[in-house]
């Protein structure tokens, strides 16, 4: 499957201009799980600064690592990977549903595309795939919010809903939440939007 390229090129144009409005926030914010009150602890006091990707929200697409370009976010085995893309399984595995933050509709979720109501979320410091539950931990670990790369600002890096300053990164084709520093760790945590792969 060969991408195309000027669908990238658009998208990265939204988030160029997306990036640029400093501070701008999601106005709209349904809570997905009523009755349960949940927040961003990392936006606790501002959120300046979140990419809303109000453009984004509700489509499927794919993330491409900055630092490794061929290799994208997959989840395999309940796992969540860095890899190149092979099979259509792995085509199906790359590809997630933007949908508003399951603890905070500011930021956003990663829905499976081939498991329906699973999220990328946080185990410890393990990204994994998981079922959607109501416990307020869950809805936490679940939601990452948007900020300009730590790289490049014209790309983007997510950071832990519920540890600030902590973002998915990869280390030997796994992806974690953790904080770092020095230029590896903020390519590690940077990445590209891009046409998914499966639509």
């Amino acid at each position: 499957m060969r991408h195309i390229k000027s669908a990238r090129i658009a998208r990265m144009f939204s988030l160029v201009a997306a990036v640029s409005l400093t501070g701008c926030v999601i106005e709209d914010s349904d809570d997905p799980t009523p009755g349960v009150e949940t927040w961003c602890r990392s936006l606790e006091g501002s959120s300046s600064g979140v990419i809303p990707l109000g453009n984004e929200r509700g489509s499927f697409l794919s993330l491409e690592s900055y630092a490794f370009p061929g290799y994208y976010i997959r989840h395999a085995s309940g796992r969540g990977v860095l890899s190149v893309i092979v099979s259509d399984r792995d085509m199906d595995e790359a590809t997630f549903r933007i949908v508003p933050g399951l603890a905070d509709g500011r930021c956003i979720s990663f829905e499976a595309r081939s498991q329906p109501g699973s999220y990328l979320t946080q185990d410890d410091t393990d990204i994994v795939l998981a079922a959607w539950r109501s416990d307020p931990r869950f809805l936490e670990d679940a939601t990452f919010c948007p900020r300009p790369g730590l790289a490049d600002p014209d790309h983007i890096s997510f950071e832990s809903c519920s540890d600030r300053g902590e973002f998915i990164n990869q280390y030997d084709g796994l992806l974690f939440v953790n904080e770092g520093y020095g230029w590896e760790y903020e390519e590690d945590a940077t990445f590209t939007l891009d046409y998914p792969w499966s639509p």
